[in-house]
C-alpha cells in the first residue's frame, strides 16, 4: 500500500520568508514504506539542504506513484522551481501554500458540517490536509 506524506522544514519555512517565496512551503511525496521512515531518510539524506524534517500529515491511496504524484501537484499546486532558487538543491516537490485559500477550505468544510463558520487559526495538520485533499484520492 502506498502512502502520501507532507513533511515540513522548519528552517526552510524561515529562509522561505526570508528570501520572499512564502514560510509556507511543504514537501510532498509517496512511500511504500511508513511515512516515518520516509521523513527519517529525507532527515538522513539532507533533502533539499534541511536535516530537519517533520512529519504532519499522512494518508493511505491506491495507485500512486512519484511520477504521477509530479504531475498531479504541479496541476494542484504552486509547486516551487529549483531552478530559480538553487538553495532547493533540484528538489521538484516543494509546495507553496496560500494560507487564505487554506483558511476559506476549512471554513466552508466547517459551515457544510454545521459547526461555526468562524476562521480558525492555522495548524500544520490543516495545511497537510488541505494538499492531500487537493490532490484528490479517488482520481488517481
Amino acid at each position: 500500500m502506498t502512502t502520501l506524506y507532507i513533511a515540513v522544514s522548519p528552517i526552510m519555512q524561515e529562509w522561505g520568508a526570508d528570501v520572499g517565496i512564502s514560510k509556507y512551503l511543504y514537501k510532498v511525496g509517496v512511500t511504500e514504506d511508513a511515512a516515518k521512515d520516509a521523513v527519517a531518510e529525507l532527515n538522513a539524506e539532507n533533502y533539499a539542504g534541511h536535516k530537519d524534517w517533520e512529519l504532519i500529515g499522512e494518508r493511505t491511496v491506491d495507485g500512486v506513484d512519484a511520477a504521477g504524484l509530479a504531475v498531479r501537484l504541479g496541476q494542484r499546486q504552486k509547486v516551487i522551481d529549483p531552478l530559480y532558487y538553487p538553495k532547493l538543491k533540484g528538489v521538484k516537490d516543494i509546495v507553496k501554500l496560500d494560507p487564505r485559500k487554506v483558511e476559506a477550505n476549512v471554513v466552508i468544510k466547517r459551515t457544510m458540517a454545521g459547526h461555526d463558520s468562524k476562521v480558525p487559526k492555522l495548524k500544520p495538520v490543516d495545511m497537510a490536509d488541505y494538499i492531500m485533499d487537493s490532490l484528490g484520492q479517488n482520481s488517481w
